[in-house]
C-alpha cells in the first residue's frame, strides 16, 4: 500500500503510544521510514496542527518541492480502506515560507469574494480580529484519544444508544479543553464529565493506542454493518437497523435491493465523496460559487458560509451558505432563481430536499461540484432567511452542535426558548418531574411568549447572560 514511500511522522500532538503504531503499520504496508523532513516523500502531522505552528515543526528549507505534508488521517484512512488515499484533501491546508509542490493549497482561505456582503447593514457585531486562513486553535495533545473515543461515539449512534454515545462526547468536549497531553489515569478523572470507568478508557488508550471494547465492535459484522448503514445519507439507526435486520451487509447489497429512497440512492450514490471532508479553500471556492450567482439575481444580499468553514477550521464536510436582504420582498422567489441559474451551469448536480413555493425561508439540500477534473462531490445546503431571522440563523448554523446544545439548554432555564427562528421569552412549560433542567425533554410549551429583538449574534448572546464569542470560540459554550 505504501510502498515506494518514505515517510517522517512528526510526533507533535500525537502521543508516543500513536506515533509508535502509525510506524509499525507504515512498515508493515511497505513504506520506509525517514529519520527527518529532508529525505521524505511524505511528512505526516497531527489533525490539530494550525498553519502558524507547521513551520515551527518542520524545517522548510530541508522539503523537497515534490515533499508532500499530510495530516495523520491520510494513514489512518488508507489502513481503514485497504488501499493508499490520494494525499488531496489530507493536505495541510497553509503555506510555508517556501513554495511545497502539491502539498501546500495555496489560496486565499479567509472567505469567499461574496461572502458576508452586506455585513455592515445587519447590525455591529463586536470587532474581530482579522481572519487568517486557519484559525489559531491551540495544539491538542490528545488527538488520538479523540478520534478513538468518536469511534465509539459513532458505533453507540448507530445501536441508538444515545445516552452512551453522549457521555462520550462530553468527554471528547473535556479533552479538546485539556491543556496538556494525558499522562496518568488520575489526569483522566480530573477531567469534567469523565467517571472511572471513561477514565479506564481513555488510559487504555493511552498505553494500548486503541481502545478493546473497539475493536471487538469493529469485529462484530452487526454493528460494522449498522455503522456502514448510517453514513449513507438518508439513512438513520433505524433504517439501518432494518437493512441488517432484512440480511444486507454491504453497500453492494443495498444498491442492488430495490428499496432505497430518492435520497438514499443518491447518498449510495456519492458515499465516499460524502464521506471524505474537503480543504478549506475548496469549501470556500463552493460558497464563492453561490455567492456570485444568488448576487447577479439580486444585488445587496447578505451572504455568509456557515457551518465548520466559518468556525475557521480547515477541513470542512459540507458547505452551508446563509442567504438573506434587508428588504423581506427581495428574496421572494430568490431561491428558486438561485437554484435553476446553478444547475443551467452544471454546479448542482442533484437534490435532496428542494423548496416548494416561492416564500421565505425556505431551503434547499443537495450536491455540487465544482468543474474540475478529479473534484469530488459535495453537500450543501442553502437556506434563505427573512432579515429579522437572519442573527438566529447564524448562531444555529454556524455551530457547533454542542455549542447550540448548551445555548438552547440554557434558554430554556431562563423561561426562555432559543432557536434558528428567533429568541422568545416568557415562555411557560408543563414542568415534569426527574429532570434535572426542570424542563424535561419534550415539556410542553403552554405559552410560546413573545419575541426578543436580536438584531445581531451579539445581541442573542447578552439576552442569555453571555458575553460575545466570534465563531472560532465556539466548539463548546
Amino acid at each position: 500500500m505504501f510502498v515506494g514511500s518514505r515517510v517522517y511522522v512528526v510526533p507533535t500532538g500525537m502521543g508516543k503510544p500513536r506515533v509508535q503504531l502509525f510506524l509499525k503499520k507504515l512498515v508493515e504496508h511497505g513504506a520506509e521510514i525517514a529519520d527527518s523532513e529532508k529525505d521524505a516523500t511524505h511528512v505526516v502531522v497531527a489533525e490539530c496542527v494550525d498553519r502558524e505552528r507547521l513551520p515551527k515543526l518542520i524545517d522548510s528549507k530541508k522539503l523537497s518541492p515534490s515533499t508532500r505534508i499530510v495530516r495523520s488521517a491520510w494513514i489512518s484512512d488508507s489502513l481503514k480502506n485497504a488501499s493508499l488515499a490520494s494525499t488531496m484533501p489530507y493536505a495541510l491546508t497553509c503555506d510555508l515560507p517556501h513554495e511545497c509542490g502539491e502539498t501546500v493549497l495555496n489560496s486565499d482561505c479567509a472567505g469567499p469574494s461574496g461572502a458576508e456582503v452586506g455585513a455592515a447593514d445587519h447590525g455591529k457585531e463586536p470587532e474581530e480580529p482579522a481572519r487568517k486562513e486557519c484559525a489559531d486553535v491551540p495544539v491538542n495533545r490528545n488527538v488520538h484519544i479523540i478520534e478513538q473515543l468518536q469511534a465509539m461515539v459513532e458505533t453507540y449512534q448507530s445501536t441508538k444508544d444515545h445516552w452512551r454515545a453522549l457521555s462520550y462526547e462530553r468527554a471528547i468536549m473535556a479533552l479538546k479543553r485539556h491543556p496538556t497531553e494525558i499522562t496518568s489515569w488520575e489526569e483522566a478523572r480530573s477531567l469534567p464529565k469523565v467517571g472511572e470507568r471513561l477514565a479506564d478508557k481513555i488510559w487504555e488508550i493511552v498505553e494500548r493506542g486503541k481502545l478493546r471494547k473497539l475493536e471487538e465492535f469493529q469485529g462484530q459484522e452487526r454493528l460494522t454493518a449498522l455503522q456502514l448503514f448510517t453514513k449513507i445519507w438518508g439513512s438513520g439507526p433505524s433504517t439501518a437497523e432494518r437493512w441488517v435486520h432484512q440480511g444486507f451487509t454491504t453497500l453492494e447489497e443495498l444498491a442492488s435491493s430495490g428499496q432505497l429512497t430518492g435520497q438514499q440512492k443518491i447518498g449510495l450514490k456519492h458515499f465516499h465523496d460524502f464521506l471524505e471532508k474537503m480543504p478549506r479553500e475548496e469549501a470556500g471556492e463552493i460558497a464563492d460559487t453561490v455567492a456570485k450567482a444568488a448576487l447577479s439575481l439580486q444585488p445587496g444580499l447578505t451572504v455568509v458560509p456557515c457551518g465548520s468553514y466559518r468556525r475557521g477550521k480547515s477541513m470542512c464536510g459540507d458547505v452551508d451558505v446563509l442567504i438573506s436582504h434587508a428588504e423581506l420582498s427581495a428574496l421572494d422567489g430568490l431561491l428558486n432563481r438561485l437554484l435553476q441559474l446553478l444547475r443551467s451551469s452544471g454546479f448542482l448536480t442533484d437534490g435532496l430536499a428542494v423548496p416548494h413555493g416561492t416564500g421565505v425561508p425556505s431551503k434547499y439540500m443537495g450536491v455540487c461540484r465544482i468543474d474540475r477534473p478529479g473534484s469530488k462531490h459535495r453537500r450543501l445546503d442553502v437556506f434563505v432567511i427573512p432579515p429579522d431571522e437572519l442573527a438566529c440563523a447564524l448562531l444555529a448554523y454556524t455551530g457547533s452542535a454542542h455549542f447550540n446544545r448548551s445555548l438552547r439548554l440554557r434558554a430554556r432555564r431562563m423561561g426562555m426558548a432559543l432557536s434558528d427562528r428567533g429568541l422568545r421569552q416568557g415562555v411557560w412549560r408543563k414542568v415534569g418531574i426527574g429532570s434535572h433542567t426542570g424542563f424535561p425533554r419534550g415539556a410542553e410549551k403552554r405559552s410560546l411568549g413573545s419575541l426578543v429583538s436580536t438584531p445581531t449574534e451579539a445581541s442573542i448572546l447578552e439576552h442569555l447572560g453571555l458575553s460575545y464569542r466570534p465563531p472560532e470560540q465556539r466548539e463548546q459554550l
